[in-house]
């Protein structure tokens, strides 16, 4: 838990340094966060290529923030109870899974570029200074490490009565954003949800798959008793 901590401290810190700047008017002060926390194809093109690190630690929105900070301590509530668990494992999650949450919205992003037209300067521009922020992309791949860990472990969505296995938890969240990847409306960056989530459930199958209570002993049982 004590990972946890120190990943919102650094969230909090940037969120709250954002806001400050955003509710006193502080426009240099602003402008020179964004420009080292937002991500986006002309970003990383421009040589601010460490964006791709530091967008997974800025929010602006109070409920984005509250929202990934709180999934977050959830996941990390769970894996503390979890034999062969500890902080690195965390750490290597939360920054694979967002680094490759980043590639993951480049690549796509840069795709819909090279899709439009020639003529489609509008659909152009728009991909190309497309921005993401935010821990979303970590907090999935920390989430589909938790989800194969932990299958069965009990999970809600917030003010709905219900508990779901987290694996469909998680699950549902990765179809949610396949199906909405290429929506012109969305305002969310599915691709860098995607990348992460791959990253955890990799990471997992690389060096945790031995967890006595982990989806890979489950269909090694399964296989065996057939």
């Amino acid at each position: 838990m004590s990972s946890f901590y120190f990943l919102f401290s650094a969230n909090a810190m940037v969120f709250g340094a954002l806001n400050y700047a955003k509710y006193t008017k502080d426009w240099r002060l602003e402008k020179k966060l964004l420009n080292n926390t937002l991500l986006s194809p002309a970003s990383v093109d421009s040589g601010r290529w460490w964006t791709i690190i530091t967008s997974a630690f800025a929010h602006i929105d109070p409920v984005h923030f509250a929202f990934n900070m709180l999934s977050l301590y959830n996941f990390c509530s769970l894996c503390a109870f979890i034999p062969g668990m500890n902080g690195l494992h965390l750490f290597a999650v939360a920054g694979g899974s967002a680094v490759t949450g980043g590639l993951g919205f480049l690549y796509h992003r840069k795709q819909k570029v090279k899709e439009a037209g020639r003529s489609d300067w509008q659909s152009k521009t728009r991909n190309y200074n497309s921005a993401a922020l935010g821990a979303s992309g970590a907090v999935m791949g920390v989430g589909a490490l938790t989800a194969c860990l932990v299958p069965n472990a009990p999970m809600q969505l917030m003010l709905i009565p219900i508990s779901f296995p987290l694996w469909v938890f998680v699950a549902g969240y990765g179809l949610v954003d396949s199906y909405y990847l290429d929506s012109s409306t969305s305002g969310i960056a599915h691709a860098g949800h995607l990348g992460g989530l791959v990253f955890g459930a990799a990471y997992y199958l690389a060096f945790l798959r031995k967890s006595p209570m982990g989806v890979w002993r489950n269909i090694q049982r399964m296989v065996s008793r057939r």
